[in-house]
């Protein structure tokens, strides 16, 4: 066998090796991908979790929201307590959204969303209020969903 027939093999079976190679990082990233697309799906469903026990554990938040949806009017702390339950509320709704856009998330996020907000803002006036005041410390994406949904529901 000549140097130059072995140099041929030697590179023939260099380069499988690099296809190979690529192949199973390629199945690795694969398989990393997957793994983050549920450990997000794992902290959402976790973070709704512990908001949903924060309120219903609250001293105060069942009967503030009660009050609201009754179109009772709040008290100065009662207002405080309602303006940053919604200003969380917001945040995690535009985060919702921005990981949507980027393909983290499923297509039903943008309906879900919706739909809390039908519950949560559309119907409570000081919910629509502290919104028009705060609206400029999101997203511009998120400001153009709330305000379109608010548009279209506007009584």
């Amino acid at each position: 066998m000549t140097s130059v027939r072995l140099n041929r093999w030697l590179t023939l079976g260099a380069n499988i090796a690099v296809l190979v190679g690529i192949f199973f990082l390629a199945a690795e990233i694969s398989q990393n991908t997957d793994m983050m697309r549920i450990q997000i799906n794992q902290s959402r469903a976790e973070l709704s979790m512990n908001e949903a026990a924060e309120i219903y554990n609250s001293p105060y938040m069942p009967e503030l929201l009660t009050k609201l949806r009754q179109g009772d009017t709040l008290d100065a702390v009662e207002r405080e307590r309602f303006n940053h339950f919604l200003r969380g509320l917001h945040r995690n709704f535009d985060n919702q959204l921005r990981q949507y856009r980027e393909g983290f998330l499923a297509a039903n996020i943008p309906r879900s969303v919706r739909s809390a907000l039908m519950v949560e803002v559309v119907p409570i006036r000081i919910a629509r209020e502290q919104w028009a005041r705060t609206k400029d410390i999101f997203s511009d994406e998120y400001v153009a969903f709330v305000d379109a949904i608010l548009a279209e529901n506007t009584n």
